[in-house]
């Protein structure tokens, strides 16, 4: 029962960020496929221009759903229960409380999974980016945008869960992600010290295989269970 409840609260949100990339795709798919011949009829540097739109058009959608996303569904978790008023029917049920804590990640995280899929499809198609030279490029790429966007998903989740409101666990959120790439730029440009950064994953999405690690994958996944963990601990002992 609180699977549907949670899809109804957040179905909103996830059918927007799909239509976007969809129609970010499709306006893409287009410009490249051209079926009616009536950009191949204009002149060259218009050509140039609705190509190189449609290229940046879907780049920039492609790389905002991870974070966008996260933070807006990562919002819309168990925690925003506290700030409806529904907490209170929650915790006094006979489930054990991280039932309604992973049961609401868990179809968030599948949510988060699905539009990254979409964006990765169209990136795959030669959209956008580079063509893949095999099932083994798509699997990296897949790989460390999922990653990305879980991680932004499950800090927001942690936040939101803190805070007790999605406004402010967004905030938290955001000054969170800033404070840590303050950190990274200050280390790096001050003391030569290199910390892992999240946004890294983009670059080494289109490494080779040669030039792939999984571990910055596996390093940022064990994160996003360790805040996970953190939001059990919170809410087990949440006071109605």
């Amino acid at each position: 029962m609180y699977f549907w409840k949670c899809w109804r609260d957040t179905r909103g949100s996830f059918f927007t960020f799909l239509s976007a990339l969809v129609a970010a795709g499709a306006y893409a798919a287009y410009v490249k496929l051209d079926p009616f011949g009536w950009i191949a009829a204009k002149p060259l540097e218009s050509r140039l221009l609705w190509q190189g739109l449609a290229t940046a058009l879907l780049d920039t959608t492609v790389h905002t759903v991870p974070l966008a996303g996260g933070l807006f569904l990562g919002a819309l978790g168990v925690g925003v229960e506290f700030e409806k008023g529904t907490a209170d029917f929650l915790l006094t049920r006979p489930r054990m409380r991280r039932y309604f804590l992973w049961t609401s990640w868990g179809l968030g995280a599948a949510q988060m999974v699905a539009l990254v899929l979409v964006g990765c499809l169209f990136l795959v198609a030669r959209l956008g980016r580079r063509p893949m030279n095999g099932p083994g490029d798509f699997f990296r790429l897949f790989a460390a945008f999922c990653t990305l966007a879980l991680f932004f998903y499950t800090l927001t989740y942690l936040m939101t869960t803190l805070a007790r409101n999605s406004r402010n666990g967004t905030a938290l959120a955001i000054l969170a992600s800033v404070g840590y790439e303050g950190l990274y730029a200050w280390l790096r440009f001050w003391y030569n010290i290199y910390i892992p950064f999240f946004v890294n994953l983009f670059e080494t999405s289109f490494h080779s295989a040669a030039g792939f690690s999984f571990t910055p994958v596996v390093g940022w996944l064990s994160v996003c269970l360790a805040l996970m963990l953190v939001a059990q601990f919170r809410f087990d002992r949440a006071e109605i």
